[in-house]
C-alpha cells in the first residue's frame, strides 16, 4: 500500500526542491538532444500565454499534491516536467493499489529521494527514512533529479528513475536505474543508492546498482515523462505478477520494452491532461451533489 509522505516533506518545503512557481529548464538535456532545442519557459511564462490566466491558480488538490494552472501549460508542452506533476502521477498510480497490496510497493514523490540524498549524515537519513520502512518493501520507486547544489532551488536538469528491487527477497535487493539519456544521471543515482544501502541490513549481496533497459528520448524536455511512463509500466508488471502468481516475469524489463517507447511517451502528456480534467470534473460534481443534499435538508 502506498505510504504518503508527511506534509512537512512536501514539494517546496526544504532547501533544494523546486518552488511552486518554477519549472526547471532542461539545460543538459538540450545539449544532449539530437533534435533542435525547443524553447523552454518557466511555468508562469507558459501559463501567461494561455488566455491570460493566472498560472498560480490552484486547479486540483490530489492527496498531498496541489496542481496549478501553470502545470497544465507544462503538460501541453514542450516543457520539462516539474516535481508537482511527477508527484501527482505517482500518487495516482499508488492509489490503484490501496486495499489491494500489503505494503510491498512504495512510490515516493521527488522531494523525498532528493532530501535523503542531501542530508548531512547517516543518522539524519535513518531518522527521515524510518517511517518509510524501506527494508520491508519489495519495490520502491524513487525519482532522481541531478541538482548538485541543494542551496540552488532552480538547479537540476534531468529526471531519471531509481528502483529499489527486493522482489527476490530481502537478502538479495538491488537498485535498478532507468535513464532515458544513457548514463547522464548515473552519479546522482549512485549517490542515492549509497545513502540507502545502510538502511538494508539484510542485504547479503551488498545491494548492487545496475542500469535497466530504457528507451532513449529524442528531445530535450521529455525525461520526466519517461519517468512516469516507466513507473506505470513497472506498476503494471507488479499487478500482473501478484495477480497471476509470478506470471508477470522475473523482472519488469520486458514490460518496459513493450510499453514504453517514443509514441507512448508522447501520448502521456495528453493522457495526463485528460486524467486531470476528469478528476477536476469529479470534484466539481461532488461539490454540486453535496450542495444539493444540503438544500434538501434545509
Amino acid at each position: 500500500n502506498y505510504t504518503p509522505a508527511p506534509r512537512s516533506w512536501q514539494i517546496g518545503t526544504f532547501v533544494g526542491s523546486k518552488s511552486e512557481n518554477h519549472t526547471t529548464t532542461s539545460r543538459r538535456e538540450e545539449e544532449a538532444s539530437p533534435q533542435p532545442a525547443c524553447e523552454m519557459r518557466p511555468a508562469g511564462a507558459a501559463s501567461a500565454s494561455t488566455a491570460g490566466e493566472d498560472g498560480n491558480e490552484r486547479v486540483l488538490s490530489y492527496g498531498d499534491v496541489v496542481l496549478l494552472r501553470s502545470d497544465l501549460s507544462i503538460l501541453r508542452g514542450p516543457h520539462f516536467l516539474n516535481d508537482r506533476i511527477i508527484a501527482f502521477y505517482l500518487a495516482h498510480l499508488s492509489a490503484a493499489f490501496e486495499g489491494d497490496d500489503d505494503g510491498d510497493l512504495l512510490l515516493l514523490p521527488p522531494s523525498i529521494p532528493y532530501l535523503l540524498s542531501n542530508l548531512p549524515d547517516p543518522d539524519s537519513v535513518a531518522a527521515v527514512a524510518e517511517p518509510l520502512r524501506l527494508a520491508s518493501r519489495s519495490l520502491v520507486l524513487l525519482p532522481v533529479n541531478d541538482n548538485p547544489d541543494a542551496s540552488v532551488a532552480e538547479g537540476g536538469s534531468h529526471w531519471t528513475l531509481l528502483v529499489l528491487d527486493a522482489t527476490n527477497g530481502a537478502s538479495r535487493p538491488r537498485f535498478v536505474h532507468h535513464d532515458s539519456l544513457g548514463v547522464l544521471n548515473s552519479d546522482a543515482a549512485r549517490q542515492l543508492a549509497a545513502v540507502l544501502r545502510p538502511l538494508l541490513p539484510g542485504a547479503a549481496n551488498g545491494a548492487p546498482l545496475v542500469e535497466g533497459p530504457t528507451p532513449m528520448q529524442a528531445n530535450g524536455h521529455d525525461c520526466g515523462v519517461y519517468v512516469i511512463a516507466l513507473a506505470r509500466a513497472i506498476c503494471n508488471w507488479w499487478r500482473d505478477r501478484r495477480g497471476q502468481q509470478q506470471e508477470g516475469g522475473a523482472d519488469w524489463f520486458d514490460t518496459v520494452r513493450k510499453e514504453v517507447d517514443a509514441e507512448s511517451v508522447k501520448a502521456m502528456r495528453a493522457e495526463l491532461l485528460h486524467l486531470i480534467a476528469r478528476l477536476i470534473q469529479d470534484k466539481e460534481d461532488e461539490k454540486k451533489n453535496k450542495a444539493g443534499e444540503g438544500r434538501k435538508e434545509d
